[in-house]
């Protein structure tokens, strides 16, 4: 049976580890920073050196390209990201690129020429640094203009960024294709439930939506030893009430469904000033677009409350949402069938974390598979999946897209 060149892959697993390392042990490539585009340079130089075609669209998504013979217009796409989140983990992602970079690779190395033209795909800003899974969305056709103006960076930093990798504005809403057959991409789990099961790989049947909210309370800013207790105006107040009521109010209402608060900025920010502001960062996550609906008018809700408690004022903005996403069954059932010729006990599942795959979901047949994560451990230095699981991922990876040729060609 066909298999990867496993110490090749990694050692390249091991050298991209490498580029925004941190002290901690994992590694630093927010979207389009320095260490970010020099992973990028660092995948063309080994897209060059596997005698793989190089593509970069107007999303600045880098692709290997193995062409089919006949080269043909459709293709087949598999992988993922070299983004991080800050001081994130070696794994996230980037796995998942290898994974498909060493599957076109191994072809390649034995002059197999499908009938299909395959990438090897690296997207643009997965984890959201400017905008979360923004080249995926923008290959999906799933960008519009007004999406650029609400980014989580400046604008003039945007464009700086975007002019790093000569591309623009303007390119990044023309970038939508037409040309894909399906999508697969391998991830890691970023939860226990493979470990705790013994289980060698999980096969995405749902990725939940994510909603985010900018949230702020606000109230009236005193002098912290002469204004009485209760005239006060006090925005944290308001917002350590939310926090903890939103979490019981989804723990009871939604499960599974998921919310978190990931930053609270009081202002002005002095020991002896009453917080007059509170900004709020509100995420949450579902499986269906009705769910996600409900959950957001109830945390409205709750927040509307807890303003009227304390004498405060309640408003929100909202940031583009990740809509929650179906996989296909026939993909799917190449990623089993794949599994069970190399021996590798699966389950289906539902995925907690937001992917690229929930993009490409809207325009092609797509799935996703997941290896385990070592206790459940992700977006942190600690996060580790072993090299055994790491190659099965990876031969997976391969004999999943020869299955997908069988089914396309």
């Amino acid at each position: 049976m066909l298999t990867i060149n496993q110490d090749r892959f990694l050692a390249d697993l091991r050298e991209l580890a490498r580029i925004g390392a941190t002290a901690a042990g994992g590694l630093s490539r927010p979207a389009l920073t320095v260490h970010d585009i020099e992973a990028r340079q660092w995948y063309r130089g080994k897209i060059a050196g596997a005698g793989l075609d190089y593509a970069l669209d107007g999303a600045g998504n880098q692709s290997a390209i193995l062409w089919g013979d006949p080269p043909g217009d459709k293709r087949i796409l598999a992988g993922s990201h070299l983004d991080s989140v800050p001081n994130g983990g070696r794994y996230d992602g980037a796995l998942g690129l290898l994974v498909a970079f060493e599957a076109l690779r191994t072809l390649k190395d034995h002059d197999i020429r499908p009938p299909l033209t395959l990438e090897a795909l690296n997207f643009t800003d997965e984890e959201g640094a400017i905008m979360g899974l923004m080249g995926s969305r923008a290959l999906a056709g799933q960008l519009a203009a007004a999406d650029l103006e609400r980014t989580k960076i400046a604008p003039r930093e945007l464009t700086a960024r975007l002019d790093a990798l000569g591309i623009s504005r303007e390119s990044m809403l023309a970038a939508r294709r037409d040309d894909i057959l399906a999508w697969v991409e391998l991830h890691i789990e970023q939860g226990a439930r493979l470990e705790d099961g013994n289980i060698d790989i999980g096969v995405v049947d749902a990725i939940v939506g994510i909603r985010s909210l900018k949230l702020t309370l606000s109230g009236e800013a005193a002098h912290a030893g002469t204004k009485p207790m209760k005239q006060r105006r006090d925005a944290l107040w308001g917002a350590a009430q939310f926090v903890l009521r939103a979490r019981k109010h989804v723990m009871d209402n939604y499960s599974p469904g998921v919310c978190n608060i990931g930053m609270i900025d009081a202002k002005p920010g002095a020991f002896n000033i009453v917080p007059a502001q509170v900004d709020l960062a509100l995420e949450f996550r579902h499986g269906s677009s009705e769910e996600m609906d409900a959950m957001g008018d109830d945390l409205l809700g709750l927040l509307e409350e807890c303003a009227r408690e304390f004498d405060l004022r309640a408003s929100f903005a909202e940031t583009p949402a990740v809509h929650p996403a179906r996989m296909s069954e026939t993909v799917m059932a190449a990623i089993e069938r794949a599994a069970a010729a190399l021996g590798l006990s699966h389950r289906r599942m539902l995925s907690f974390a937001g992917h690229d795959t929930q993009s490409l979901a809207q325009v092609c047949p797509a799935a996703m598979f997941f290896v385990p994560s070592a206790r459940g451990i992700s977006h942190n230095p600690k996060e580790f999946t072993s090299d055994a699981d790491c190659v099965n991922g990876a031969n997976l990876m391969l004999h999943t897209l020869l299955e997908l040729i069988e089914v396309f060609a």
